[in-house]
This record gives C-alpha cells, structure tokens and sequence, in this order.
C-alpha cells in the first residue's frame, strides 16, 4: 500500500494565504501546494462550469526514502530484487529510478495492469531523460536491491503520500472577458489552470498537460512523473519537514531534486495491448 494523506485534516494545517496580492494554482509538490489548490477550487466553485469529474490519485512528497519499499516514489532505491542486472544506456551508463508507482490503492481508477508496481529508470546525459526503461514488479518481493550504481544520474529521494482528488478536463470559466481571472475573495486567481487538472506526480486518466498534443500518445493516459520542486518559503515544504527551507529574502539551488526540462513532466499511456509510451513536456 502506499502512505496516505489526510487532506481535511492538512487543509487545517495549511491555510489559504495570498502571494505577493493574489492567489494562484500551483504545480504539486508539497502539502501546502495541494492545500492551496483545493481551497482555491472552493472558493471559485461558482465561476466555473466543473464538466463531469475524473477520479485521480495525486501524491503529496516526503523528503528521504521511505520505511516501506513498495511506496510510490521520485529517486532513490527501486524496489527490485538485487539479482537482477541493473538497466542501463546504450553506453553502458547506469540509469537512475526517476519514479516508482505502487498501484494497488488505484486499481478503481486505473483497471488491470501487468503488475503492481511499474519502476521508470532513465538517464538525462543527452538532455531529455530518454530513452526510458519501464519495469512491472509483483509485491512480496524479498531480497531486494540494497544499493544504488555510482555512475547513475543523481536525484535526490522522495516518496509519495496518496490524496484521492478528481480532474475537471471539461472545465470551462463562465466570464470568458479578455484577461479576466477568477476571483477569491475580491482578489485575482492566477495561474488558474492547475486548478482544473492538477500538475502533479499522479496515478489517472486527466493529468493537465503542458503542451498542446501531449495527449497525442497511444492509449490513454495511465501516470505522471512531475518534476520536484518545494516552495523554499512555505510550511510544510514536505510531509516530513514542517519548516521553511530558507528565509523569505533567501533562495536555494536545490538538493538535487528531480528537474524535467523547465519545470516539466514525463506522462506515462498504456495502449490496449498493455504496452507502455511516454513523453517528456516542458514550458
């Protein structure tokens, strides 16, 4: 099973605060990122014509490697057995685990499939993280993989806490003005986009797509990698680390982080015959 996220329950942890005069979507992260987006979509509920829903399963990130093996998670230890050969380049280059997705709490939204994790190893030397590898892997694995190759591409560890949210990929804004945002309390909503599908590491069939013709892939979509980026300023930065990174007047390099293109995703189809297609996107 993966951890689960309680989000009424964060929702009282992380309450809706404006930045710099107004309120926007954000890209998923963290806690807070989360919280931010679903208060936004109670408050501007009635601008929108929401269209009919799309369950998703949405991962919230702790900072680490987790107790439980089997967990979704960015980075870090797969859960494979250690007898068998690490997937590499067609230079002989280790590939790193960009994402790892349990899929036993999803199965609802997401039918069948040939195994219960599907591990992603892919390697960033020419640029894109491609080409990528994916593997199926049963639970009740023993014996596994205790130790990372030292010449894989470096990414900082995360994993995964399960909201079950849906998707609105019909939505449509009822004041359709020139350059008119949907309003929280007498104040524009930006980047109100990642409102109605969430850019988020996800397990579901309407993540939000970066660009137009993402979703141009064979089958339909099945999960999304998205790229980790905490808010440095913000509580709750993971679910595991209650503090701000840094100060207000202070930035941060990053940790190592997962970073797809500018801030982008890999989204992940399967097609009718169980075969597995990815694209990278970025802005």
């Amino acid at each position: 099973m993966n951890y689960e996220f309680n989000l009424e329950e964060w929702l009282l942890r992380c309450p809706l605060t404006e930045n710099y005069g107004h309120y926007h979507g954000e890209a998923i992260t963290s806690p807070c990122d989360l919280c931010n987006n679903e208060w936004l979509r109670r408050e501007i509920r009635d601008q929108f014509d929401w269209g009919e829903p799309v369950p998703m399963d949405v991962f919230v990130h702790s900072i680490g490697e987790p107790e439980n093996r089997f967990a979704t998670k960015i980075g870090g230890l797969p859960y494979r057995p250690a007898e068998l050969p690490w997937p590499t380049t067609r230079e002989g280059r280790s590939m790193a685990l960009i994402a790892q997705f349990n899929f036993s709490n999803s199965r609802d939204i997401v039918g069948d499939l040939p195994g219960d994790l599907l591990l992603i190893f892919g390697d960033d030397a020419d640029g894109p993280i491609e080409p990528l590898h994916f593997e199926w892997q049963p639970l009740g694995l023993s014996n596994l993989v205790s130790e990372l190759p030292g010449d894989q591409m470096p990414i900082s560890p995360c994993f995964g806490h399960r909201c079950r949210t849906v998707s609105y990929p019909n939505a449509t804004y009822r004041d359709d003005s020139p350059g008119k945002d949907p309003q929280c309390q007498g104040t524009d909503v930006w980047s109100s986009y990642w409102l109605l599908q969430y850019q988020a590491t996800q397990i579901g069939r309407a993540p939000f797509f970066i660009q137009d013709g993402d979703e141009d892939m064979p089958g339909v979509p099945l999960c999304t990698i998205a790229s980790v980026q905490p808010d440095p300023h913000k509580t709750f930065p993971w679910v595991n680390h209650p503090e701000p990174l840094c100060p207000e007047d202070e930035w941060r390099s990053g940790d190592g982080e997962l970073m797809i293109g500018d801030l982008g995703c890999i989204f992940v189809f399967i097609d009718d015959d169980g075969r597995l297609h990815a694209d990278e996107s970025c802005y």
